[in-house]
């Protein structure tokens, strides 16, 4: 009985890392993928792209498959997202 108890700690345990996981995709992704396009300046772009190329390895080593994976899905949506067309506000006369 206490055997079910732990399987299904770990199973929302590992649903939660893999929710967090994903939503640290989106923040990384959104914040490098905007920092590039705003530096004009090349270094800057290569300390960003080595700095996630350096954060991927890293979690390639210390992560479950898994969790890159969805660090991966989480990058990949904020790369769609950012490059979405903004909305623009409407301003509404009084």
């Amino acid at each position: 009985m206490p055997t079910i108890v732990f399987d299904i700690i770990n199973l929302i345990g590992s649903l939660l890392r893999l929710l967090g996981v994903a939503a640290l995709g989106v923040g990384i992704g959104y914040l490098v993928v905007d920092l590039f396009h705003k530096t004009q300046e090349w270094l800057m772009q290569a300390v960003l792209f080595l700095g996630l190329a350096g954060l991927v390895i890293a979690m390639a080593v210390f992560l479950a498959p898994g969790a890159l994976g969805a660090f991966g899905l989480g990058f990949g949506a904020a790369i769609f997202m950012w490059g979405m067309p903004k909305k623009k506000k409407e301003e509404e006369e009084e």
